[in-house]
């Protein structure tokens, strides 16, 4: 049979979509202007230029960031802003933390407070409704506190606040009002003393075929006395074999900075291998996927 030699050419073409790996980005997400940075990411920061997560950390060989739709969470998260290369990870107060620095592979440039409350889910929260108030979607933003509840910024900004009556907890009126910017910073500060790990497990979980970015590993407290804790996602890549990486971020106690944990063996990179537990440098024991979630809002 006789070929046309047009149509040989146009076989790689055709056939590429097909070869591709499921959920493997063919073009990396934009990295944002500085203006842009400067818009998606409105706390102060210490650094006065700006570089993405996703710069700093390149995947590794063979493998190709996940698609992600711009504007999304995962978009957002992967080019978080990082603070230059050998900062240390900061308590609160200014402390430097030895072993926090010692477990992470960089700091990413996100305030903290100047009290001990923006800890490791708080952390995690904090991103959640950062990414919101930028969506301009911040009346979505609701988190669970007490018998699993949702108290959200909507509610706050309206002037109500949990109140325990007897042995229910209520919604008073009466408070200050407000829906700027600092009065939601003011939301989640209060909602970082409301809540923890141990209210955040009744979030919906997470199959680990359906990872994704922004989703968090959870650890609840084992009884009273003892601290809990929580990891998230910050951004996963494949390879063409289906083989997950992942960056994990975390924050700790005390409260502290952001910051992208070291994997096992070095880099930044952890392998994702349902279900092999998760192991932390920090955190004594490995994260099951029985403990994966995922915000509701």
């Amino acid at each position: 049979m006789d070929l046309d030699i047009r149509s040989i050419c146009l076989w790689p073409l055709l056939l590429a979509p097909f070869l591709q790996a499921p959920g493997i980005a063919g073009k990396a997400s934009a990295v944002p202007t500085l203006a842009e940075a400067s818009k998606r990411y409105p706390w102060h920061r210490r650094r006065a230029g700006y570089e993405s997560m996703a710069s700093r950390f390149p995947p590794p060989a063979r493998f190709s960031r996940v698609a992600v739709k711009p504007g999304s969470y995962g978009d957002w998260l992967r080019h978080l802003p990082m603070l230059k290369k050998g900062v240390g990870v900061r308590s609160y107060s200014g402390q430097l933390l030895v072993a926090s620095t010692a477990a992470s592979a960089g700091v990413i440039d996100l305030d903290v407070g100047k009290r001990d409350l923006q800890q490791c889910m708080d952390t995690i929260m904090r991103l959640r409704g950062e990414y919101l108030w930028w969506k301009k979607r911040a009346s979505r933003v609701r988190f669970r506190y007490a018998g699993r509840r949702y108290f959200g910024w909507a509610q706050y900004a309206r002037g109500l606040r949990p109140r325990r009556v007897g042995r229910r907890i209520v919604l008073k009126g009466g408070f200050l009002r407000g829906w700027g910017r600092k009065h939601f910073r003011r939301y989640l500060t209060f909602m970082f003393m409301m809540t923890g790990t141990m209210h955040n497990v009744y979030e919906p979980r997470v199959k680990a075929t359906q990872v994704s970015a922004g989703d968090f590993f959870v650890q609840p407290p084992p009884g009273p006395g003892y601290l809990g804790h929580a990891v998230v996602i910050l951004d996963l890549a494949r390879d063409r074999g289906g083989r997950t990486v992942a960056l994990l971020g975390e924050g700790y106690t005390p409260a502290q900075d952001l910051h992208v944990l070291k994997a096992p063996g070095g880099g930044a990179w952890y392998t994702l291998r349902a279900p092999r537990p998760v192991q932390t440098p920090q955190w004594p024991a490995a994260f099951r996927w029985s403990q994966l979630h995922r915000f509701k809002y």
